[in-house]
């Protein structure tokens, strides 16, 4: 496999269920800071770097925005996958850690102790979401105790950092939304291609979703709770498809067309717009959500007509929109390299080198719009990128595998970035 898609994490999730560790070391967080050239002075902001440990526990890097310095290391479980930021503040950060049933949590700037919250044994946690403060939800991929036929969802209490409730959902779970201020719950099950619906309140399960296109790899909730965008890969021949879901009936509502294998997509929350990455053409759709009409045709019209045209080859799996508006950016593992698109004419205006086997998979902004982070799987490193100039100013190791390795270390892989 050439690179890894982001959407749901499948083939890597895989892995790590058919993993067993091979060493019993527990990392100790380290703080050595990493200094790169030229920091551009603004306010203080952090991005979170999620990465995956071989042969032990995972850990998050704490980058500072303004100085491009790692600031913090702080130690997860073992089989760390998936993190995600508390709403609305985001000052409290939780990573799924798939090969140790749990999920660990604590509030990075402050530099509070880590609590573990213990799943039951086998749910192998893959994902989390949340968008109210009270609750966090995390999707659990294999079966446990609760449920020995499927996937599950469990519901943690923020107060007590507890699992208040677990339900049932589909067979092989791997991407989990949930609509808007405090909305229903949606998961792909790639089982049998359908979506769970659950009720947030009490995790009561609703009627599924069938009659999707073919290989769901990725949901996106919209900004105002009306629509979950359903990104479905197809036969990754002919084109994918974008299912549109209204949360208010639960049902598919609308369909559209997208480019060959689609496996990614994000929501501009400032610009109301949906940029979806098709790897399998080069492209990347970018559509108005903030026009959707279930009965037009197309339900949601497409501001780059034709879609951008990143070039054959180059597998974009992943972008990110600055938040002035003016420019997003587009990973692309089949060339290593990083794409920036204007936001208005649509044009790729620069094409960025990254090393040789770099294998991005993942991209990230931050909110004032001055720093861009790549996380490279295959050189094990998180490069950051100054939108003054798209110059690299830093490229910042993971930490090593074994905490006590000196020299020639085999290093964690980078797997996710959030930024706050």
């Amino acid at each position: 496999m050439r690179f890894l898609r982001r959407s749901g994490f499948l083939v890597f999730v895989a892995f790590i269920l058919s993993f067993e560790l091979g060493c019993g070391d527990q990392y100790r967080p380290v703080a050595n800071p990493v200094l790169g050239p030229g920091g551009q002075p603004q306010s203080t902001h952090y991005a979170y770097v999620l990465n995956f440990n071989a042969a032990g526990n995972g850990s998050t890097s704490q980058m500072d925005v303004s100085g491009d310095t790692l600031t913090q290391v702080q130690s997860q479980g073992p089989g760390s996958v998936f993190e995600a930021l508390l709403p609305p503040n985001n000052v409290r950060l939780f990573v799924a850690n798939s090969a140790g049933d749990s999920v660990s949590t604590f509030t990075p700037t402050l530099g509070n102790a880590l609590t573990t919250i213990n799943l039951l044994s086998g749910s192998h946690p893959v994902a989390l979401a949340a968008t109210q403060s009270a609750t966090m939800y995390v999707l659990n991929q294999g079966p446990n105790s609760m449920c020995l036929n499927s996937g599950s969802v469990s519901a943690i209490n923020i107060s007590t950092s507890a699992v208040t409730a677990t339900t049932c959902v589909g067979v092989n779970p791997t991407q989990l939304v949930q609509a808007a201020n405090g909305g229903q719950l949606y998961i792909i099950n790639q089982g049998d291609n359908s979506i769970s619906v659950i009720s947030p309140n009490g995790l009561v399960a609703g009627t599924p979703i069938t009659g999707l296109d073919l290989n769901l790899v990725y949901l996106v909730a919209s900004s105002d709770g009306n629509y979950i965008f359903a990104i479905a890969r197809g036969d990754g021949k002919t084109p994918g498809a974008l299912d549109i879901i209204s949360t208010f009936s639960s049902t598919q509502a609308a369909r559209m067309p997208l480019g060959v294998s689609p496996d990614f997509a994000t929501l501009d929350p400032n610009l109301n717009r949906l940029y979806v990455t098709n790897a399998g053409d080069g492209t990347v759709d970018v559509l108005d959500t903030s026009n959707v009409n279930v009965t037009a045709s197309p339900p949601i019209p497409s501001l780059a007509n034709p879609p951008v045209s990143i070039g054959t080859g180059s597998g974009p799996v992943g972008v990110t929109p600055l938040a002035n508006g003016k420019l997003f950016y587009v990973a692309n593992a089949g060339n290593n390299t990083v794409s920036v698109v204007s936001a208005t004419s649509f044009q790729v205006l620069m094409t960025i080198a990254l090393p040789a086997g770099s294998n991005p998979v993942w991209i990230a902004s931050d909110p004032t719009s001055t720093k861009v982070f790549v996380a490279n799987q295959g050189t094990s490193s998180t490069a950051i990128i100054q939108t003054v100039n798209n110059a690299i100013a830093s490229s910042v190791a993971s930490p090593a595998q074994d905490p006590n390795c000196t020299s020639s270390c085999a290093l964690q892989q980078p797997m996710m970035i959030l930024t706050q």
